[in-house]
């Protein structure tokens, strides 16, 4: 398998965080110390958000994740990478398939079938008259593209469903640094401090994207005439690369193009198209949810999240905003996410539908006893998404973009095979993701 490759430079001398232990089977998640999180309020932060994730997840393997926690340069606010790899579409599902628990989704969940060269069929974004992809056309791709043989998925999860990578197993499954400079609440037992953002919660949110919770339809937008950020560069369409992730493999619309006629549900990967999770084939959407459509060409929200939710609650700790004083909330649509690409869950996530986790909660589950706080906060703020985005503020809510998937990370520096997620940088009050 080739690696996918975006080179980061990670600090000499990183050190291991521990973790609040967990009971019964359980992910470890081991965090390194990438510089300034040691003695930091956010240490605590980002342990709580690894020792919930691995309370949930009860796959036995090791997750390396890096943190960061200092100034990043002016107006950087903070960055997340992953480390993504190439793998077969046959061989993700036959994986899927053998590490099933016997909760009723993975007894249930219905895998997109294949061709005989082991190629899914989508509904893709279509192709200007100079070749390039545009989201203004919808094309069907019929298996034959690199792009439905191939996923491109994200090392986490080829661990979790027993696969193998390329990658040693000490390197890094992805790293996350977070600016010093900014407000958070680091503390939700009593709510959010209204002009702060929730830490926990954003934390939690990025280990999200780590273990799986991305889409390569945002790398389409990124490359998408008329308004992607790098539209009409590449001659040719990006489906000749191995782009979308594992869950894109449940992300269905009701086909409004008319492609194919009597579809109860088509699996969807364009740019800009209404689509949502199902795990039924496409014929109902889990729990009334939806996906973000695209940063440039869509709705604003970047792919990788649910669909935004700004008059009601959050469906998600995986939406793509967060208010100023509001709180994440972990839901069991969040979690059928991840059991339905591999991830083995702690309950049965379709018996309790009803399933929402806040920081609050979570934190008062794993934080150790209250010790001495610094007499001054080291705060940060890191921007939702993947591959890049634009953070905006409007009104109260924090709002992210798909911005340069291409381009590096700013703030962590020399070499491991990370793909950037998002770079956050302040500009004209704007929080902006490059």
């Amino acid at each position: 398998m080739r690696l996918n490759i975006r080179r980061v430079m990670l600090a000499c001398g990183a050190a291991m965080i521990a973790l609040v232990p967990t009971i019964g089977e359980a992910a470890t998640i081991n965090l390194v110390d990438i510089g300034g999180v040691a003695g930091s309020r956010a240490e605590q932060g980002f342990n709580i958000a690894a020792a919930y994730w691995g309370s949930v997840l009860t796959n036995n393997v090791t997750i390396n994740l890096g943190v960061g926690f200092s100034h990043l340069g002016d107006g950087v606010l903070g960055a997340t990478d992953v480390t993504v790899t190439d793998y077969n579409v046959r061989d993700w599902e036959g994986a899927v398939g053998n590490s099933r628990s016997s909760s009723t989704l993975d007894r249930t969940a219905i895998l997109p079938a294949l061709n005989a060269e082991g190629g899914v069929s989508f509904i893709s974004t279509g192709l200007n008259a100079d070749g390039n992809d545009d989201a203004r056309n919808v094309d069907y791709i019929a298996g034959d593209t690199v792009s439905s043989r191939t996923l491109s998925l994200n090392t986490a999860l080829v661990k979790a469903i027993g696969g193998t990578t390329d990658a040693l197993t000490s390197a890094l499954d992805g790293a996350m640094a977070f600016s010093n400079r900014f407000a958070f609440d680091f503390d939700p037992i009593d709510g959010i401090s209204a002009n702060c953002i929730d830490f926990l919660g954003t934390a939690i949110h990025e280990m999200g994207h780590a273990l799986g919770f991305i889409s390569g339809v945002d790398t389409v937008d990124y490359y998408s005439y008329p308004d992607g950020a790098e539209a009409g560069t590449l001659g040719s369409s990006v489906n000749e690369a191995a782009i979308y992730s594992a869950l894109d493999m449940f992300r269905y619309s009701k086909d409004s193009a008319g492609l194919l006629r009597g579809s109860d549900g088509v699996l969807d990967l364009s740019v800009g198209t209404e689509s949502y999770f199902s795990i039924d084939g496409g014929k109902t959407a889990l729990f009334d949810n939806g996906f973000a459509t695209g940063g440039y060409n869509g709705d604003g929200g970047q792919a990788s999240h649910w669909k935004d939710s700004i008059s009601g609650p959050q469906l998600g700790v995986m939406d793509p905003t967060i208010g100023y004083g509001q709180m994440g909330e972990v839901t069991a649509l969040d979690l059928a996410a991840f059991d339905a690409i591999g991830w083995n869950i702690s309950f049965d996530v379709l018996t309790r539908p009803d399933y929402r986790a806040t920081s609050s909660a979570i934190y008062a589950t794993f934080a150790p006893p209250a010790v001495p706080e610094p007499p001054t906060w080291l705060t940060m703020i890191l921007g939702f998404g993947l591959i890049g985005g634009v953070l905006r503020h409007r009104g109260r809510k924090v709002r992210l973009r798909k911005a340069e998937a291409p381009r590096r990370s700013r703030m962590l520096t020399a070499a491991l095979p990370l793909q950037t997620i998002c770079c956050v940088k302040r500009a004209r009050g704007r929080r902006r993701i490059v």
